[in-house]
């Protein structure tokens, strides 16, 4: 389990230095960023040590118990205080529903990176908790149930309403691929959308969604729209 996280830390890692290549603005802010993503799951390795789970709603907040370690080493002292501040957040909030309101622009941004690179290499992870014939689809989320046809209909509304569904309304294996889906309304940079086509992983979630009349029009609505917002980035 620990080699995991650490597989999952360099990928995100990577994420992180491809997002920060092809963003200008974000080459003062490279230093805070990387670092931030080396250490964004801080909090996971107590987390598995006490509890020998990643489930933080079994178990505890792995941000916020990653912020106070961080905080309270002394990892960050050679970094100057603002940027300090900036990692600290990044660490605290990676894992939010919703990104504070009173974060300042630089803290902001560092915080949209990591999760836009945490949230492609958890996309990848989650794919083989949608498969029913893989072992690990019994951790496929705690208290969920997997099953080929059922789904929550209010979050398939908020999935139509392009809302962020809230991960404690999941019951059924659908609702957890219908709450993967709308991450698309969820990520900010170019780059991270790339990946989403590129990769050929969100189509794969897509797949896992039942072909009922609902569902496809769903899935035609959540491809045009990738569709439409990677056109608009590069023109």
């Amino acid at each position: 389990m620990v080699d995991r996280k650490i597989r999952h830390t360099m990928r995100v890692v990577g994420h992180v230095q491809a997002i920060v290549a092809e963003t200008p603005p974000l080459e003062e802010l490279s230093e805070a960023v990387e670092v931030a993503a080396l250490l964004h799951d801080a909090g996971r390795f107590p987390q598995v040590v006490k509890h020998n789970s990643y489930d933080d709603h079994a178990t505890c907040n792995h941000a916020e118990v990653g912020a106070r370690i961080v905080m309270d080493a002394d990892l960050l002292d050679p970094l100057p205080l603002e940027t300090r501040g900036i990692v600290l957040s990044a660490v605290k909030y990676h894992n939010v529903a919703v990104i504070p309101d009173n974060l300042g622009t630089e803290a902001r941004l560092v915080l949209e990176v990591l999760r836009d690179a945490d949230k492609l290499d958890a996309l990848r992870n989650s794919l083989r908790y949608l498969d029913p014939d893989n072992p690990n689809s019994k951790a496929l989320k705690a208290g969920l149930t997997w099953d080929a046809d059922k789904f929550t209909p209010e979050l398939l509304q908020y999935a139509m309403d392009r809302t962020i569904i809230p991960y404690e309304n999941i019951q059924w294996s659908n609702d957890f691929a219908l709450f993967l889906s709308c991450w698309l309304y969820d990520l900010h940079f170019p780059y991270a959308f790339r990946q989403l086509k590129t990769s050929g992983q969100y189509e794969i979630l897509l797949g896992q969604m039942p072909d009922t009349e609902e569902f496809i029009r769903l899935k035609e609505q959540l491809r045009d729209d990738l569709d439409w917002i990677l056109a608009r980035s590069r023109s």
